[in-house]
């Protein structure tokens, strides 16, 4: 029999003679990994979840502008003259943009005046990408032919004092220098949650936002993608601008950031705590075999030998848990797949406040494939750690039978 075979044969003997022990630390590699594997697709299925669903109420996942309509040092600020043409984005699919006018004004009810930002809107390619009309509480959206409608928020128009079916006073500045004034109806109230959103928006179409502001028909202030939202953005039409979300909502964009690398934090903390407690153990169980090492020692074996027996052992019990781990992570994930799970389970029944919307998504699971071999890597790593003190230790206590 040869040497290599010899040692197998002899590690894997040695795994079955305390069966208990050895199925009770198979079993924390097995789950611990498999829960690593787990909250990692966890973390960033939400992640994803909650981006898309936000996103998908308004900003877009990219938007494509004029260059200098998002001043460079702060990009919640822009520019309303600087505007695109229909010409520009020709080469851009309609199938996943719509186009809009943005522009501040100041709303006037009974109550008293505010400033606030009035989004002109193409209502049909709203409703086919976008979720805006999802937060519409009372009333309708605005049809493609209306004139002059208004959506308002819920808290918006509480403070302005008007209810749906009244009339709001708009005015501002047209992008011709003339003051921009007029009378709209409230067709719609929305509802976001309660955020800075249902006082900071209000929505008419985009044919009412250009007369209001003397801008021409075939010219509008962002093109809006409702793809995928780590899709990467295309490259920019010639005089055009493209702008990821992540520019734009920078501080949802580092705590999404923040969210996964303190998973992975949390993962490596886990692993050491389960590499200290198999280190402790493997401790244990090569001290109650001195006098087996003693023996061998007598009967030739060197120290190097008993040190690599020793190892292929603990790479054994390291395959067998940790391959058991990454079944059992990867099936939890696919449950969970199917069954989404609702993040009030997280927050005592309350809804997630982002950027001034109510998000209240349910979590699909997904398999990020590279987690299945990261987290593996991660714990077998700390495990081969765990090794290095008890075989220096019991290598040490060998040499005095060479």
């Amino acid at each position: 029999m040869s040497r290599q075979r010899f040692l197998l044969k002899f590690s894997w003997r040695n795994l079955g003679r305390h069966p208990i022990r050895t199925l009770i630390m198979a079993l924390g590699l097995a789950f611990g990994t498999g829960y690593i594997i787990f909250a990692l697709n966890f973390s960033a299925s939400a992640s994803q979840e909650i981006i898309a669903d936000f996103l998908a109420q308004y900003f877009g996942n990219h938007q494509v502008v004029a260059p200098g309509y998002y001043p460079d040092i702060d990009k919640k600020k822009f520019d309303q003259n600087y505007t695109l043409s229909d010409d520009q984005v020709a080469t851009l699919s309609p199938e996943t943009y719509v186009r809009r006018v943005t522009l501040p004004i100041f709303l006037s009810g009974p109550r008293k005046t505010l400033g606030t930002l009035l989004t002109g809107l193409s209502p049909t390619q709203e409703l086919r990408l976008s979720k805006v009309s999802k937060a519409l509480s009372q009333g309708r959206f605005l049809s493609e032919d209306g004139v002059n409608e208004i959506l308002l928020g819920e808290k918006l128009a509480r403070k302005l004092g008007v209810k749906l079916g009244e009339e709001v006073a708009i005015f501002g500045q047209a992008l011709d220098g003339s003051v921009a004034n007029d009378i709209f109806h409230i067709v719609g109230l929305m509802n976001f949650g309660g955020g800075d959103m249902e006082e900071n928006l209000a929505f008419t179409s985009i044919h009412s936002a250009r007369t209001l502001a003397v801008i021409p028909e075939n010219r509008f202030h962002q093109l809006i993608s409702f793809g995928t939202f780590n899709d990467a953005p295309p490259p920019a039409p010639p005089g055009t601008e493209v702008v990821s979300w992540k520019t734009i909502l920078p501080e949802i964009y580092g705590s999404m950031n923040f969210i996964d690398i303190f998973t992975w934090i949390v993962a490596v903390i886990i692993v050491v705590v389960i590499s200290l407690g198999m280190g402790n153990t493997l401790m244990i169980t090569f001290l109650e075999r001195e006098k087996e090492f003693y023996s061998l020692n007598v009967i030739g074996a060197r120290s190097s030998w008993i040190a690599l027996a020793l190892g292929l052992e603990v790479i054994m019990l390291g395959v067998l848990g940790i391959g058991t781990g990454i079944i059992i992570g990867n099936l939890v994930t696919s449950f969970f797949h199917v069954v989404p799970i609702s993040l009030k389970l997280f927050t005592g029944g309350k809804d997630i406040m982002m950027g001034g919307m109510a998000i209240i998504p349910r979590v699909r699971l997904w398999h990020h494939h590279q987690y299945s071999w990261q987290a593996p890597l991660l714990v077998f790593f700390f495990l081969t750690l765990s090794l290095i003190f008890p075989i220096q230790r019991i290598i040490q206590r060998s040499r005095r039978a060479d």
